[in-house]
């Protein structure tokens, strides 16, 4: 989750990240299958819904969100905005696979390195807003044991180089460099 700059940002994306996995948790409990990735994604779309309706009553801001479930062998990605989701090699290099939304990237069809560097990527052109129902892209990856993954906010993918991003992952307790959005990531091992 990565709030905007709009007032209550931060807030809705802290309460939609607490929301998401308190509401994932529930409806598994309660019996909801979540064993193939039709029945994850279709989970998931109610989820967000619901959440959306609840958010919305109390809360203001926008904000681009990513979420991840691995079942069955293959992790899939619901997102919205310019968090991205990558496979990390063993050196620690990622392979971005969501094409952020934003205003920079309109045909899908650029790498994150080169949207770091146009300024439009800040641009962002859907998230999770009061106006518009939840329309996450989902996508499926192959996630065997021993794949890692790494969960960003642009920031992380956008203002820290290659190498950068490289040992932040290997060595998270190291320093990392200023930048002026915030780097956030989680690094995650099947």
């Amino acid at each position: 989750m990565d709030g905007t700059s709009k007032p209550g940002s931060g807030q809705l994306a802290q309460g939609l990240a607490q929301g998401v996995i308190r509401a994932y948790l529930s409806n598994v409990a309660q019996g909801a299958d979540d064993s193939s990735p039709e029945q994850v994604q279709q989970l998931l779309n109610g989820i967000l819904v619901d959440m959306h309706r609840q958010l919305f009553t109390n809360q203001t801001g926008t904000t681009s969100y990513l979420i991840g479930v691995a079942s069955q062998g293959l992790l899939t990605v619901a997102y919205e905005g310019d968090c991205a989701c990558g496979m990390a090699g063993n050196d620690g290099n990622i392979e971005w696979f969501t094409p952020p939304h934003c205003q920079a990237n309109w045909k899908r069809d650029r790498s994150h390195r080169e949207l770091a560097l146009d300024p439009a990527r800040n641009l962002v052109t859907r998230s999770l807003r009061a106006t518009r129902a939840p329309n996450p892209d989902f996508l499926r990856q192959p996630a065997p044991a021993g794949t890692r993954f790494v969960f960003a906010t642009d920031g992380f993918w956008a203002e820290l180089t290659e190498s950068q991003q490289a040992a932040a992952i290997n060595e998270p307790a190291g320093d990392i460099a200023v930048v002026s959005d915030d780097v956030t990531w989680i690094d995650v091992r099947m």
